[in-house]
């Protein structure tokens, strides 16, 4: 058994996510410190991989990626890179995911997204699409995929610093999972206060089984933000750094019998008129 082949076993044993199914993509390190309850968040480009309402009003460009070594194994990484832009009324996004392992097997999701904010007094309305296009490569690869496209669509209010979300992942597998990959949905509220504190919390329905997400994030100074959540049933926990041109984001993910698992991110942000 080569070394490709033991590290697809050891990763079949432990049951991480790659079964050709998705679900264990890299969503950002900011979100994965308040425990991936971010559906309902403002202002950031990781919202495309939440909830495609998310990136509406951003008045700057983005650039931002994450990395994450899984679990201490050295070959397999999860990675991410995402570009958002104002377009007038509207915030376009791209985004792809990735979950590589000794470049033998990698899972890659290409996102494409269009948002637009409307405002009615105090309230925002935000609204958003993202297609989807799945892909499966390496040499040990053997699954194809039936249907290689989806969408999400993404719903997001906002007033006095609450707001209500809900998302539709994957619609077109509303009817029936195709190729190993569920329809989603999530509903989300986020609570901020005096752009200090954001209180965050995700209900996700994927094939009748219920996950709750709840995170909390704390700025000091508008410059560093401790971070702490609940991914399901396991702890996470993070912090961030920001400037008017960059942030930098560490977050970590415990599991019992896996142990700990970190998650790097960068962004650089650009206005026009910031020069």
């Amino acid at each position: 058994m080569n070394k490709a082949i033991l590290f697809l076993f050891l990763v079949f044993l432990i049951s991480l996510p790659l079964s050709a199914d998705f679900s264990g993509m890299n969503c950002g390190t900011r979100p994965m410190g308040m425990g991936n309850a971010f559906s309902a968040m403002d202002g950031a480009p990781e919202s495309i991989y939440f909830n495609p309402a998310g990136i509406a009003g951003l008045d700057h460009y983005n650039l931002n990626t994450s990395y994450q070594n899984v679990y201490g194994i050295s070959d397999l990484v999860n990675l991410n890179l995402a570009v958002t832009a104002p377009l007038g009324d509207y915030t376009a996004g791209l985004a792809v995911q990735q979950v590589n392992l000794l470049d033998v097997y990698n899972e890659n999701i290409l996102y494409l997204d269009v948002a637009r904010q409307l405002r009615r007094g105090n309230s925002h309305f935000k609204l958003g699409v993202s297609g989807k296009y799945f892909l499966i490569g390496g040499s040990e690869a053997d699954v194809e995929l039936d249907m290689p496209y989806d969408f999400d669509l993404g719903f997001v209010w906002q007033t006095k610093g609450f707001a209500l979300s809900s998302c539709s992942k994957n619609i077109l597998r509303f009817a029936s999972d195709k190729d190993n990959i569920s329809s989603v949905q999530v509903l989300g509220a986020a609570v901020n206060w005096q752009e200090l504190l954001n209180m965050t919390a995700d209900y996700e329905i994927e094939s009748d089984r219920g996950i709750l997400h709840l995170g909390i994030e704390l700025w000091f100074y508008d410059t560093f933000a401790p971070r702490i959540g609940l991914d399901d049933q396991y702890l996470t926990m993070g912090f961030g750094l920001k400037s008017s041109l960059w942030d930098f984001d560490f977050g970590l993910k415990t599991h019992e019998k896996l142990g700990t698992t970190y998650r790097f991110g960068f962004n650089l942000k650009y206005k026009r008129d910031s020069l």
